[in-house]
């Protein structure tokens, strides 16, 4: 039995306002097996031949009584994976508006928190969507955000995948079950570490007050060298359409591009990173997309970014391991290579700051009560604090980038031809972005509500636009460039 990190259980809390899943899926082609065709049982026999990839796929959690200290991991002696693998058709003709469709469905849904947290769907019936053979599928997974963060859930799906067609042999497995802990036993556990508690956090008040000392001198090391921009780099949240109410109805779309295009985007700006340059076409999308309905602030929009903490130290428990910073999205500039320049520079004081003070957000995660969390999540509910949210804004989108394979997997010998996230919503937050690199393309996977967002695949068109303004921006540079002597 092991006690969640408290950024992990602040995930489990945060279920009280809405679902706290993240999800993700993947489109692939049979062609590559043997036989040309995977069917559900062979998912599942696969699936069961890598439950040990993960601990999550066969823990649940054992929440203390009122919450009073976080929740633990508990061996589930009544894992069922039936409960957890499902099979589904899309309805005729089975194309990519179909599958978004009910992608967001299955996203939407919350999960069983009394079983291990996760859920896996099998979907067949694609039919005609662009650059997918015939007799495809998808395979969706959703897991609950207190089991993984971007790092670990992309570890888990590549342990669920192989790098050839051919089938990896069953992992070893010494799993083995345990008794759920009685109340007693769980108030117990927290009288001791509520005895420990002041210690711990007088350890991290004492190793952060010096910390804001370095703090201007690691942002001037993280500048990018050059003259400053003239652009407006403040982090005031402008309103926008993307902060309005949401419920819980989600829809999807994404967008793929090349990704050594947009390594020679960064090329127009020394130092820019492909991070840098997939958040230069979202804000480029935004600002399209708020120009046609002529509600463009005059302030650039900001993203949240969620950065990762992970290192190789074994300091830090639980699988979280994130902060998230702020970054303006450069919508107030219109040329795209001026905009990349101003989102790079905001970058780097971003991540400057979070290299100096994110590691004591980590800590101090640990000392927050889960009654208080549960608590004031129900009392803003019943107060309707949530329309609160929405005109206090902390920003007007969410961007996560994660790094895939530059190299084919496998799921049971299909070869997965493209990969896409999904990740929870706040309120006032009605969009957000994943992007994730996989065989040298960069999927943007864009996840709205439809009271937000009702032409979520106009905004994709949008996105499109957008990118194509940064392509174009990289041949007349390389035009430029002088030729090799002989």
């Amino acid at each position: 039995m092991e006690q969640l990190s408290g950024l992990d259980a602040a995930f489990v809390y945060a279920e009280t306002a809405g679902a706290a899943h993240v999800t993700f899926f993947g489109i692939y082609d049979p062609s590559t097996t043997p036989g040309g065709i995977v069917t559900f049982d062979d998912v599942v026999e696969h699936v069961a031949s890598r439950l040990g990839a993960d601990r999550v796929f066969r823990s649940v959690l054992a929440r203390v009584p009122f919450d009073l200290d976080h929740p633990y991991w508990v061996r589930d002696k009544k894992f069922d994976l039936s409960q957890h693998l499902h099979h589904l058709t899309l309805p005729r003709p089975g194309g990519w508006r179909q599958l978004c469709d009910e992608v967001s469905r299955l996203h939407a849904e919350r999960l069983d928190l009394r079983r291990p947290p996760w859920a896996g769907y099998v979907i067949d019936g694609l039919g005609r969507i662009k650059g997918v053979p015939k007799d495809a599928f998808a395979v969706c997974f959703k897991v609950h955000h207190c089991a993984v963060d971007g790092v670990t859930g992309l570890s888990i799906v590549n342990g669920l995948h192989d790098l050839t067609p051919e089938i990896a042999p069953p992992l070893d497995d010494d799993w083995t079950p345990e008794a759920h802990p009685s109340s007693l036993h769980l108030l117990a556990r927290t009288a001791v570490t509520f005895a420990r508690r002041p210690v711990r956090f007088a350890s991290a008040a004492a190793h952060s007050i010096p910390l804001l000392g370095r703090l201007p001198g690691a942002i001037n090391r993280r500048m990018p060298v050059g003259p400053r921009l003239e652009h407006d780099t403040s982090l005031e949240v402008p309103d926008s359409p993307f902060n309005a109410h949401t419920d819980s109805t989600r829809n999807f779309d994404a967008r793929s591009y090349d990704l050594a295009t947009c390594k020679a985007a960064c090329a127009l700006v020394e130092g820019a990173t492909v991070n840098d340059a997939a958040i230069t076409g979202i804000g480029g999308a935004m600002r399209r997309y708020l120009e046609e309905k002529d509600a463009l602030p005059d302030k650039s929009l900001v993203t949240a970014m969620a950065i990762s903490m992970h290192d190789n130290s074994g300091r830090r428990r639980g699988v979280n391991q994130i902060s998230v910073v702020r970054v303006p999205l450069g919508t107030d500039i219109a040329d795209p290579v001026d905009r990349l320049r101003a989102v790079h520079e905001a970058t780097a004081q971003s991540k400057a700051a979070n290299s100096v003070l994110g590691e004591q957000v980590l800590q101090y995660a640990e000392f927050v009560p889960g009654a208080l969390v549960v608590t004031a999540l129900r009392v803003g509910m019943a107060a309707h604090l949530g329309r609160l949210a929405e005109h206090s804004h902390i920003s007007n989108t969410l961007v996560s980038t994660m790094r895939g394979p530059d190299f084919p997997v496998y799921l049971v010998g299909a070869r997965m031809l493209a990969g896409y996230a999904l990740s929870p919503f706040t309120q006032g937050g009605g969009l957000m972005h994943n992007v994730i690199s996989y065989c040298g393309r960069i999927v943007v996977s864009i996840n709205g509500c439809p009271t937000v967002m009702p032409d979520i695949a106009h905004y994709g068109d949008c996105m499109d636009a957008s990118f194509a303004e940064l392509k174009a921006a990289v041949r007349p540079a390389r035009q430029r460039r002088p030729r090799a002597q002989p």
